[in-house]
């Protein structure tokens, strides 16, 4: 690839010395960071920075590219009622909806500038096909991915009723049409490390993970096999955790302890693992977490939307723990403009905390946003900063706009100011993938089009289960 000069642009380095240049150079050799600040080296390719203010690329720790369809579905409903909607309108895809899905993903984010993701995917059972349609999807798309293969072999007790029986013809329905079989643990395995060989590259643009569901749609020998696995490839574990109230009843009547204890005892507590929303938690299980080093994945927009609570952040931050910070899918929060969650993870809190000095800042909050999330996809050492040695993951914002007139401070401008609308430039490796705010790496408005008449027809051809599912959301008020 060579070298690339990103000369004389304001540079918001969220390096070690958290340092803010006014007018530097970034140099590129190939996929890394060779100099930041003064840089007199000549290059390949040079990019005028003078009217640009360049960052890390940012990192959406959590999101759902089945999901990607669904923007505008649902609205006012609960997290039990989401959950059955959802799978009528994610399962039995081909592979080319797979495909398309996870690139309009892509396409959302790269342009708002973010340049890694983990994908939770996907919403039920799997083969290698599926694994292999996204797969495509990633490398075409060229930015950074994790791919959190979602696993389970337990039933879904969160989202059925626990206090009376289901109605005889649902439960009828629901036996005929299956919606969600347990898969037998040693083809769970057997897809899980064939996949991880086949397709994990960490030094590359994807990595692949072990990805529970959530702890209580699995069972302890599911839970142990991803640890092992986890250790023996060396990859991260991304799950689900806490989302809903039922899930701590849960896991209190099933193992006599809170989750948080339960997977201590199963050896998952390690800064392999990140957990998305961890909402219903006390205490004594956020010590646990920063103890241990896990990654708690903030995602505030989905939280509020399906009104599942407000996840204990500030107090996780000043208790050690490592925060990330998502999106989810569109399914739940219908867009995935990652500056939306970090403009609203500074600001949910304040009003319920009197003291000042406990808010989430600017900082705090755009650091979830790129140290958080490095930690998360395990790659702290090398994203996250504008400094030697870290890859070239790269979004260059347009200082010419309304936004950032005057331009005054960049931590808070970033997060209070900023939409994503100004992204200008996105490098992911050192190359460009977005520039002048349209995708260059693939042909975004082909995949738009392609894209618009996908969901309609899945609900055409799920329309039994999505009947099933539309009576199952009665039941959930």
């Amino acid at each position: 690839m060579g070298t690339t000069l990103i000369k004389d642009a304001a540079l918001l380095t969220l390096d070690e010395k958290d340092r803010f240049i006014e007018r530097g150079s970034i140099l590129i050799d190939g996929n890394s960071i060779l100099a930041v600040g003064e840089v007199k080296q000549k290059a390949d390719k040079t990019i005028d920075g003078r009217r640009f203010l360049a960052m890390p690329g940012l990192i959406n720790a959590h999101t759902h590219t089945p999901g990607a369809f669904s923007a505008g579905t649902q609205d006012a409903v609960s997290h039990p009622a989401f959950m059955w909607l959802n799978q009528a309108d994610t399962s039995g895809r081909t592979q080319r909806e797979v495909y398309v899905s996870a690139m309009l993903n892509a396409t959302q984010m790269l342009l708002a500038g973010v340049t890694t993701s983990i994908d939770h995917f996907p919403a039920q059972n799997f083969g290698p096909e599926d694994v292999s349609a996204a797969v495509e999807a990633y490398r075409d798309s060229r930015m950074r991915t994790v791919l959190g293969l979602r696993i389970f072999d337990d039933d879904f007790g969160d989202i059925f009723p626990r206090d009376k029986p289901l109605p005889s013809d649902l439960q009828r329905d629901l036996e005929r049409i299956r919606p969600l079989p347990p898969r037998p643990l040693a083809e769970t395995r057997e897809i899980l490390e064939d996949s991880i060989r086949r397709y994990h590259r960490p030094h590359g643009r994807l990595s692949v993970f072990p990805a529970p569901t959530n702890p209580v749609r699995c069972t302890d020998a599911l839970l142990t096999m991803c640890r092992e696995i986890a250790e023996r490839y060396d990859v991260g574990i991304h799950t689900h955790l806490l989302e809903s109230e039922v899930q701590t009843t849960l896991a209190q009547s099933r193992y006599g302890c809170t989750m948080v204890q339960h997977l201590e005892r199963l050896g998952l507590l390690s800064s392999r693992l990140s957990c998305a929303h961890t909402i219903w938690i006390e205490q004594d299980d956020i010590d646990r977490l920063a103890e241990n080093g896990v990654v708690v994945v903030h995602n505030p927009e989905s939280n509020l939307k399906i009104g599942t609570g407000v996840a204990p952040v500030a107090r996780m931050l000043a208790s050690g723990v490592s925060v990330a910070i998502g999106t989810d899918g569109s399914v739940t929060n219908d867009n995935l403009v990652l500056h939306e969650a970090i403009r609203l993870a500074a600001m949910l809190g304040r009003t319920g905390e009197r003291e000042r000095a406990k808010w989430i800042t600017a900082r705090q909050a755009l650091g979830m946003a790129t140290e958080g999330g490095a930690k998360a996809v395990q790659m702290a050492s090398t994203l996250g900063r504008l400094q030697p040695g870290f890859r070239a993951d790269i979004a260059l914002y347009d200082l010419d706009t309304p936004t950032w007139t005057p331009f005054n401070d960049p931590v808070q401008q970033m997060v209070f100011a900023e939409t994503g609308s100004s992204v200008h430039t996105v490098l992911v490796d050192g190359e460009v993938v977005v520039e002048g705010g349209r995708v260059t790496a693939f042909d975004s408005k082909a995949i738009i089009a392609e894209a618009k008449p996908m969901l309609r027809a899945i609900r055409e051809r799920n329309r039994d289960l999505y009947s099933f599912a539309r009576r199952m959301t009665e039941i959930f008020p």
